[in-house]
């Protein structure tokens, strides 16, 4: 039977050698792109507002209309 402990340990170390292969970002690419995700979140969010809003209302609409 095969160590558990082994394949962690063995697994642990592969991990931090490819970590230290990465190339992280600087600080300033960070907030860069922190901005840039946050205005995208922004940007989906009320395009998904606004669809869920129109959709309720064609829905309550249609719905008027078989009554």
């Amino acid at each position: 039977m095969k160590n558990p402990f082994r394949s962690i340990r063995i697994f642990t170390s592969e991990t931090i050698t490819e970590l230290k292969k990465a190339t992280w970002p600087s600080l300033s690419e960070l907030r860069e792109s922190t901005f840039v995700v946050l205005i995208a979140i922004a940007i989906m969010g009320l395009f998904v507002a606004v669809a869920d809003f129109s959709i309720a209302n064609v829905v309550n609409l249609f719905t008027s209309w078989m009554r």
